[in-house]
């Protein structure tokens, strides 16, 4: 659908944005904890905000508050590019984290009510692919201007930002009064084990690590390549094929009926996932470093596919993807700080790879125990006649 061009746009901006910010800190010499904070200030407004706005979304008042969001996203962007100091970026971050969260749950509200029952699961893999190649775009685009400074950023930031608002302004929706995949559940494919509720926190847990685990490497990666007077756009390329490679898998996973409610692929992908971020921890080289960001797009784009399919096919769905998006400023958050703290503790930047690896683990082990509950209520009993 044309309309998945508004995610992969904006996400474009957010990328964009980040690692302008968190590339520049590191060229200024911002501590570990500053560049946490700018990264963490940013998700705690998104986390906060995401929650409140879960419950007071519907299908009608969905794209207006896309429209809003686009347009104060847009502006912030260039506040957040234009300022350099420390606090002004903080503040200009965490209010575009508001705005953002607004964008993002409208949209995938907006979207359902786009979609004809049936269709959630390809509607959910092309949403995927749309905002992963757009983080894609956002990293590479930022590589290639930032060498032009702030004002060539700002540009970019402001001709994206105008091309989701024509995209917004010249589709055409649904009536409201026609079924949508809002209010229908998609069955599972044939010869797939049927939908399970107990999934739904299963897609909370996951959504959390996957953010825990991606966050830091997105943050503190760019800042201390910096730091080692490593090119912007170097540097952009790993975090761009990473995004990409996310994208093309978590679309090609919508195809795979027999993964979902089963604990085997995700016992596979979390475990593959840690192992691979353990190499990276006893091989922090940068070379190493970078092939195996790039691999993790596999086990990302399998991770966030699945969370927002388990959350938008079962029960209150608006409120389900509130959560699942607090959980991404959550995990963003969390991820973030607890990385920086063990990172201080060992004096060894590569004390990144291993706390993401083991979080991955007890995620795993988490997801299986909630996976393993109830799948269907247990009949009541009937009176003895």
């Amino acid at each position: 659908m044309r309309i998945q061009l508004c995610p992969a746009l904006m996400d474009w901006i957010v990328f964009l944005l980040l690692f302008a910010v968190l590339y520049g800190a590191g060229e200024r010499g911002l501590s570990g904890l500053q560049c946490a904070w700018l990264g963490g200030g940013f998700q705690l407004a998104y986390l906060c905000s995401s929650f409140l706005v879960g419950m007071l979304l519907s299908r009608r008042n969905a794209r207006a508050l896309v429209l809003g969001s686009t347009v104060a996203t847009t502006l912030l962007g260039v506040g957040c590019l234009v300022t350099t100091g420390f606090p002004g970026q903080l503040v200009c971050l965490a209010l575009a984290g508001i705005s953002l969260a607004v964008f993002f749950n409208a949209f995938q509200t907006f979207m359902r009510g786009e979609t004809v029952p049936g269709g959630l699961a390809r509607t959910v893999g092309r949403y995927t692919i749309a905002w992963s190649l757009g983080s894609s775009m956002g990293f590479l685009s930022s590589g290639f201007a930032y060498e032009l400074g702030r004002f060539a950023l700002s540009a970019v930031n402001t001709l994206v930002g105008i091309a989701v608002l024509v995209v917004l302004l010249t589709y055409r929706h649904r009536p409201h009064h026609e079924a949508s995949a809002d209010e229908h559940v998609e069955p599972s494919a044939t010869g797939a084990r049927p939908v399970n509720p107990a999934y739904v926190p299963v897609a909370w847990c996951m959504i959390f690590t996957a953010m825990f685990v991606q966050r830091p490497l997105q943050s503190f990666f760019p800042a201390l390549c910096a730091r080692a007077g490593v090119s912007a756009l170097v540097v952009a390329w790993p975090l761009c094929l990473h995004m990409f490679l996310q994208g093309v898998w978590g679309y090609a996973v919508h195809r795979f009926g027999r993964w979902r409610y089963r604990r085997t692929p995700v016992a596979v992908v979390h475990g593959s996932a840690a192992a691979l971020l353990w190499l990276l921890w006893l091989h922090p080289s940068f070379a190493v470093v970078a092939v195996g960001i790039v691999i993790l797009g596999l086990y990302t784009g399998y991770a966030y596919f699945t969370a927002v399919f388990y959350c938008s096919n079962s029960g209150r769905r608006s409120f389900n993807i509130g959560v699942n998006e607090c959980l991404v400023g959550l995990g963003s958050f969390a991820g973030l700080f607890v990385t920086e703290a063990w990172m201080k503790r060992t004096g060894s930047d590569a004390a990144m790879y291993a706390v993401c690896g083991t979080a991955l683990l007890v995620s795993l082990l988490v997801q299986v125990a909630l996976a393993g509950r109830p799948r269907t209520p247990r009949p009541a009993l009937t009176p003895a006649t």
